[in-house]
């Protein structure tokens, strides 16, 4: 199961490495910052980058959350499990997916590639193939599609890069 950690925004990767010293190598299988590839003009041409899917958002994959919250208590840097109340909640099974289907396993999500016919997206590839239903929004200019995702029962707009190479 996937468990979210919420800590400062730019402090993701020093909080990692911390959370991955202190807890036994038995207790998680993983713990990820989600990256995605975007493409971004300079000097006249364009160039991939990589930025940070979730600013201030960690993933911790175990299936026993119990000891992740105790060695976040014991540090002194904010750092919150996402739950309701006093326990702590995976994010939900639908997220879980996407994740995985976006990321296939890595920690970063790669570019997609798509065109706009008659005002209907079409992805013809990358991540995002099949996934059209989820884009909620395009931002042809920074080439991003916008998904959708419910983290903390708060809904979020994601931006993961999308290029529309043609639009009729």
């Amino acid at each position: 199961m996937w468990y979210v950690i919420q800590t400062k925004t730019g402090q993701e990767e020093p909080m990692r490495q911390r959370v991955e010293k202190m807890l036994p190598d038995d207790s998680y299988e993983d713990c990820k910052i989600l990256y995605y590839v975007k493409k971004k003009k300079y000097l006249g041409q364009w160039h991939e980058e990589r930025e940070r899917l979730l600013p201030g958002y960690m993933f911790l994959i175990t299936e026993n959350p119990k000891p992740l919250s105790e060695a976040l208590h014991r540090m002194t840097e904010f750092t919150r499990l996402l739950g309701t109340g006093s326990s702590f909640c995976p994010i939900r099974p639908e997220e879980e997916e996407l994740l995985n289907r976006l990321t296939n396993g890595k920690d970063e999500i790669g570019m997609s590639y798509g065109v706009i016919e008659k005002g209907i997206l079409k992805v013809r590839s990358g991540v995002l193939t099949g996934m059209e239903s989820r884009i909620k929004k395009i931002d042809r200019h920074k080439r991003k599609g916008f998904l959708s995702m419910r983290l903390d029962d708060k809904e979020k707009l994601v931006g993961v890069g999308l290029e529309i190479t043609e639009k009729s």
